[in-house]
């Protein structure tokens, strides 16, 4: 689950909530918070007290509006900026060298040897 883009990831996208965290703070993975903060956790769990809900569309834009006043207001409501991920070249050149010489650059000499598969 991502719990560092939740306000994007979870409640603007799916329209679903976190009700009555019982930790401080804001929601966050469960893997980060302290041990008795986990028991905590479990047991309003357990108990129903904090429980998923499913937000009206009304309730999701009003969300979205307070985020963004939020967020004006210089709190960091939706995390970190991702990480950009490399992207990838599909069918384009293989693997190139260091040097930068791609496989489309490689011209074969007329008088090498063919080599042959083992």
């Amino acid at each position: 689950m991502n719990y560092v883009h939740y306000e994007k990831k979870i409640v603007k996208s799916l329209g679903v909530a976190l009700t009555n965290w019982p930790v401080h703070g804001p929601v966050r993975n469960p893997g980060e918070l302290t041990r008795d903060d986990a028991t905590v956790l479990r047991n309003a769990l357990a108990s129903r007290e904090c429980k998923w809900i499913k937000l009206t569309s009304q309730q999701v834009e009003i969300r979205k509006a307070s985020n963004k006043q939020r967020s004006a207001n210089g709190e960091k409501v939706y995390g970190p900026p991702r990480k950009q991920r490399a992207r990838s070249r599909k069918g384009g050149p293989g693997p190139s060298s260091s040097d930068g010489v791609g496989m489309e650059d490689v011209t074969m000499d007329e008088d090498a040897p063919e080599l042959s598969a083992v």
